[in-house]
C-alpha cells in the first residue's frame, strides 16, 4: 500500500512545516489525485479531522469519495504538528473518542478503515498513550497507531498491552522512535508498518547534489547515476500508455 504522508504534503504543496497549516480541502484534493494515479490500496492522514466530531464525518466522506482504502485521525490540538516534532499538545481522551465514534458512523463502506492515532506519548507519558488507545479500540477503531515509541521496550509494551487490533509502526528517519526491519516489527506484534519521510528525504537529498554538481560545475554530467533517463522516466509516468491511446483512437 502507499500512505499519504501530511508531512510530505505540505513540504511538495506547500513548502512548509507540517504545522496545521493544510486544509481539509487541500488534503482531500491531493489524496484525490493520488488514488487516480495508482492501483494500490492508499492511507490517508487525516490530521486531527480538522474541526470536531461534525467536521471529523465531514473529513471521512470526502476522504473515502477520494478513494481512499483508509485513514487515521490523532489526538493533537489544532493547530497540530508533526508526530515526531517537539511542542505537541492532545485534546482529552473522551472527546478523541467521540471523534473516533463519529469517524465510524459517517463511512459509507464498511471496508474502509478508521485508524486512532494518539501522540499522548510525548505530551503526557507510554501509560496515557496507551490507555487512550484502548479507548479508541472500544470507540470502533479498526486500527491503532501510538506515535513515537521511542525505545524498541516501549514498542514491546504497546504491542503487549494493546491486544485485539492491529498496530502501526512508523519509521521516520532521524526521528524518535528505532528504525526497525518489517520482520522484526511484526516479531513484536505490529501489522502495519511504514516509511511516511523517506520519499521527501530522498528527494530533496538528490536535489541538492544534483543541482549542487550544476552549480559548481556547469553541467550534471558527473551525476548521472542520480537522474532517472529522459526514455525511463516517460515510461513511468505513463506515456507509453498514452502512445497506445493515440493509436487506437487516431488522435
Amino acid at each position: 500500500m502507499l500512505f499519504r504522508s501530511g508531512y510530505g504534503v505540505a513540504a511538495s504543496l506547500l513548502g512548509e512545516p507540517d504545522v496545521g497549516y493544510l486544509s481539509m480541502t487541500e488534503m482531500a484534493t491531493r489524496l484525490g489525485q493520488i488514488c487516480d494515479a495508482v492501483d494500490i490500496p492508499v492511507l490517508a492522514d487525516g490530521d486531527t479531522g480538522y474541526g470536531n466530531a461534525l467536521s471529523v464525518q465531514r473529513t471521512v466522506r470526502e476522504f473515502e469519495k477520494a478513494g481512499a482504502a483508509a485513514m487515521f485521525l490523532e489526538d493533537q490540538e489544532w493547530p497540530k504538528r508533526c508526530g515526531h516534532m517537539a511542542g505537541k499538545r492532545v485534546i482529552p481522551m473522551e472527546e478523541h473518542v467521540q471523534k473516533i465514534r463519529a469517524a465510524v458512523d459517517a463511512r459509507q463502506n464498511p471496508e474502509f478503515l478508521i485508524m486512532a492515532r494518539t501522540d499522548a506519548r510525548a505530551v503526557n507519558g507510554l501509560d496515557d498513550a496507551i490507555e487512550r488507545s484502548l479507548a479508541y479500540k472500544e470507540a470502533g477503531a479498526d486500527i491503532i497507531f501510538v506515535e513515537a515509541p521511542q525505545s524498541v521496550d516501549e514498542l514491546k509494551e504497546v504491542s503487549a498491552r494493546i491486544k485485539g487490533v492491529p498496530l502501526v509502526a512508523n519509521m521516520i528517519e532521524h526521528g524518535r522512535t528505532p528504525i526497525l526491519t518489517p520482520e522484526e516489527l511484526a516479531e513484536l506484534g505490529y501489522s502495519i508498518v511504514f516509511w511516511p519521510c523517506t520519499a521527501p528525504y530522498l528527494v530533496a537529498k538528490a536535489a541538492f547534489t544534483v543541482f549542487g554538481e550544476l552549480y559548481e560545475k556547469g553541467t550534471t554530467e558527473g551525476v548521472m547515476d542520480h537522474v532517472i533517463p529522459f526514455p525511463e522516466f516517460n515510461s513511468l509516468i505513463g506515456l507509453d500508455h498514452y502512445r497506445e491511446l493515440e493509436q487506437r483512437y487516431g488522435a
